[in-house]
């Protein structure tokens, strides 16, 4: 009897581990997030040894998103927190009186692959920051470069349809 509590007590704490953890992931490029207080706290990984970026939106559309962007340079992350006003033009929140709402957790560049964890609120108070919410349905964006300077095109940029899940 020890032992099938004993694997019970595995199986109960391996499920409450993964719940609520969400893979999205296309041509390369994955973001994994997990819902925390009121915070999402995503894994973005990329076959690249570029920048990583990840955009959330009303509309299957670049324009009007909030883009946050993460590069690797020399062992030392940096990200950006951009609102796209117009194609081709990204702008820092903090130029548009906004703020930088992400919180940079951890990353690694290991295998031609780039890794960034971070977390960022899911209802900031920024106009220019996604406004999150449980349910609703939303264009995540996925997307790569071959280079770190974030004025580099992307080599890979999805749109995928979404609704976050608890």
């Amino acid at each position: 009897m020890k032992y099938s509590s004993t694997i019970f007590l595995v199986g109960l704490l391996v499920s409450v581990g993964l719940f609520g953890q969400q893979t999205h992931q296309t041509d390369g490029i994955s973001l994994t997030y997990t819902i925390s207080d009121k915070h999402l706290v995503c894994e973005l990984k990329a076959e690249t040894l570029g920048w990583v970026g990840v955009g959330f939106n009303t509309e299957n559309s670049i324009v009007g998103s909030d883009l946050l962007l993460f590069n690797i340079v020399k062992g030392e992350a940096s990200c950006v927190d951009l609102f796209v006003k117009s194609a081709g033009n990204p702008l820092p929140d903090e130029a548009l009186g906004g703020k930088h709402t992400i919180e940079l957790l951890d990353s690694e560049e290991k295998n031609s692959t780039t890794k960034v964890k971070f977390s960022i609120p899911l209802s900031s108070g920024d106009p220019f920051d996604f406004k999150h919410e449980m349910g609703k349905r939303f264009w995540l964006i996925l997307a790569y470069s071959v280079a770190d300077d974030f004025k580099h095109h992307s080599r890979v940029r999805r749109h995928i349809p979404i609704t976050l899940k608890p």
